[in-house]
């Protein structure tokens, strides 16, 4: 079965009868960290402005110093993060860096328990249309959009086998990154074209 019908058969005939847990019953769900950051440091510090609008880091983050007091916020690789206020919404999966890394406090960090989910695979259920739609109509009450953790934690995860788990996860990256290079393509054009049209009305 390839990638894409294997998608499409947990989604589209599956998911009702399908084994559902609680975020909060497969993941430790707590909060990133306010920090300063600066010109050097011994850490990296996350912030949303670092990710484009489909949730991809595109910008080396920048820099904090790790200390006791914050030493308890450095990500672990397979954290899962995810923007719960603010005009933006995606989940991101962490994946170890050269320096300790900590997210930002607009951040929730998630903490799957690897025994019943893979982190790509909950990253990419976050990012999911239906999950979006979800999240938007429960933060929908106040002029930002703000998601209380104790919402996010209720929030119902389908869960297949890890192996299918892994296999979505593939699936959606590979997705990222076809929608990654058609952006690209078309800024590409636009850049062609602008240029063309400029020179014809000089």
């Amino acid at each position: 079965m390839s990638l894409y019908s294997l998608f499409s058969t947990i989604f589209d005939l599956n998911m009702s009868t399908m084994e559902k847990k609680f975020l909060g019953d497969i993941t430790e769900v707590r909060f990133g960290s306010y920090e300063e950051p600066k010109p050097v440091g011994s850490g990296y510090y996350l912030q949303v402005r670092q990710f484009n609008e489909d949730g991809r880091l595109i910008s080396q983050p920048e820099f904090i110093d790790i200390t006791p007091k914050n030493h308890a916020h450095v990500l672990r690789e397979g954290d899962v993060l995810f923007v719960g206020k603010g005009n933006r919404l995606f989940s991101w999966c962490y994946e170890k860096m050269e320096w300790p890394v900590i997210a930002s406090s607009i951040f929730f960090v998630l903490r799957p328990d690897l025994r019943v989910v893979y982190p790509e695979y909950l990253s990419a259920i976050l990012n999911a249309p239906q999950s979006k739609s979800f999240f938007l109509q429960i933060g929908s009450g106040t002029n930002i959009l703000s998601i209380r953790k104790s919402e996010l934690s209720a929030f119902k995860v389908p869960l297949p086998a890890i192996a299918e788990q892994k296999a979505i996860a593939a699936l959606a990256e590979l997705h990222q990154r076809e929608v990654a290079l058609s952006r690209q393509l078309m800024e590409q054009k636009q850049r062609f074209y602008t240029a063309m049209i400029s020179k014809l009305i000089k």
